[in-house]
């Protein structure tokens, strides 16, 4: 068999078109399977970040409940201490009634045995000496009931006391328990944080795309937040304006049917002279002019009827969501001390709860807008005067734009992520128009 040149130097043959093809084909497919395991890792890269946000959570609600249970313990500690030393004072008092007792009695016995209390009453010298007996022999009987009763009274307390010191210390043992169990599953919440944060620092390039994707969420929110705030803004300063034009046109408009009907009352009387003395003492002009206009078109937020009565529940609403719920991302720039990398300027708060939690207003207000934003499902602002709450992450919706809501209304059950073991987080925020407040300075 013949050799060509080329094969002969062990040259490599040319490509044919199918060649070329199925190698497009082959890198495409590389391609295809390198996105969607960067996507695979970068999902749970993300699902690491929210767990590692639930388990903060979770150790500062555990610390905080330890913090408690160790305040109660020292409150009862102090107050079985002071029952203690109560029950000791008022047993020795007890101790020195009953000695005090006994000794009158056996005196008074004793004198009974050498006579009868009539022989003593009737062997006095005289009647006043008898009277006197007589009346002493009624008093020590009184002495002797009021002693008996204070003993009895005073054993009654202390046995009381007892039963406080006991309710006590079986509450200091419960507590004791409750505290043993926190620690516990604080240690075990510990104990997975680290375990997370290990393998988020080895996450790299994949751990800082999680964080600008999340970042870019939040900024579109924000963003369509503003947008939102400004055009209302716009809106309502449009229609400030055209009410004041039209005040101001009525005004002029009145001022010059008064005119005319003035000019047509002196044309009819022929008193054009007398007329004009008379409205002369008088300012008709100054009656119709803008000064009275501006006190019945007030400005842009002077028209806000609503948020003084806001601004005084500062601190006292309730939060918008109700049962066990945990902040896992708190207002402003948020980061683990363990993976100083992982960083979130969060314009809220960010609420973990159950599955199937509805979202509820936290006061009296209109829905000013809806809207859906990625990566928070559905978004409901609701106005409240100069001031808006924002509730993001709201998968069935039960309001509409234009609704007037009371506090504690339903706006929709909280989003549940199935791709995240159905974690359900609600977004809140809390604004003075564009302004960003701390949601926690405002509710309870």
């Amino acid at each position: 068999m013949a050799f060509t040149a080329i094969e002969a130097d062990g040259a490599t043959p040319k490509r044919n078109a199918q060649s070329v093809k199925k190698e497009r084909s082959a890198t495409a497919g590389e391609v295809e399977r390198t996105r969607k395991e960067i996507k695979k890792n970068t999902a749970e890269t993300h699902r690491m970040l929210n767990k590692l946000s639930s388990l903060t959570a979770e150790a500062e609600r555990s610390e905080k409940a330890i913090a408690g249970i160790n305040r109660e313990i020292a409150a009862l500690d102090s107050q079985i201490i002071v029952l203690d030393d109560t029950i000791s004072k008022m047993e020795k008092n007890l101790s020195a009634l009953r000695t005090a007792y006994a000794e009158n009695l056996r005196a008074m016995r004793a004198r009974r045995q050498q006579m009868s209390t009539l022989a003593l009453i009737f062997s006095a010298s005289n009647f006043t000496e008898a009277y006197r007996r007589y009346r002493y022999m009624q008093q020590f009987d009184i002495w002797q009931k009021n002693k008996t009763e204070q003993i009895s009274k005073l054993s009654s307390e202390i046995a009381g006391r007892r039963d406080t010191v006991k309710t006590a210390r079986n509450q200091q043992n419960a507590n004791l328990l409750k505290l043993t169990e926190e620690n516990s599953r604080l240690k075990a919440t510990r104990l997975e944080t680290e375990g997370v944060v290990k393998n988020l620092k080895k996450q790299g390039s994949t751990l800082q795309k999680a964080l600008s994707e999340k970042q870019q969420q939040l900024k579109k929110l924000d963003q369509e937040l503003d947008r939102i705030i400004a055009e209302e803004a716009r809106i309502a300063e449009e229609k400030r304006r055209a009410e004041e034009k039209r005040l101001a046109e009525e005004a002029k408009r009145k001022a010059e049917e008064k005119r005319r009907a003035d000019e047509a009352k002196n044309k009819a009387e022929g008193k054009a002279e007398t007329a004009t003395n008379d409205i002369k003492p008088q300012p008709p002009q100054k009656n119709v002019e803008s000064p009275k206009l501006d006190k019945k078109q007030p400005s842009a937020t002077e028209n806000i009827v609503l948020t003084g009565s806001f601004e005084s529940n500062k601190g006292k609403m309730p939060f918008p969501v109700a049962g066990r719920h945990s902040i896992v991302s708190h207002f402003g720039l948020n980061s683990h001390p363990d993976v100083s990398t992982v960083q979130v300027n969060n314009s809220g708060i960010d609420i973990e709860t159950s599955p199937g939690t509805t979202a509820r207003a936290v006061f009296d207000g209109e829905v000013s807008s809806v809207f859906h934003v990625s990566g928070y499902q559905n978004v409901v602002m609701l106005r409240h005067g100069n001031y808006l709450t924002v509730y993001a992450g709201i998968d069935k919706l039960s309001v509409k734009k234009g609704d007037k809501v009371k506090a504690g209304t339903t706006l929709g059950t909280v989003y549940s992520d199935p791709d995240d073991s159905n974690r359900t987080v609600l977004h809140f925020e809390v604004r003075r128009e564009r302004a960003k407040l701390n949601p926690e300075d405002w509710v309870k």
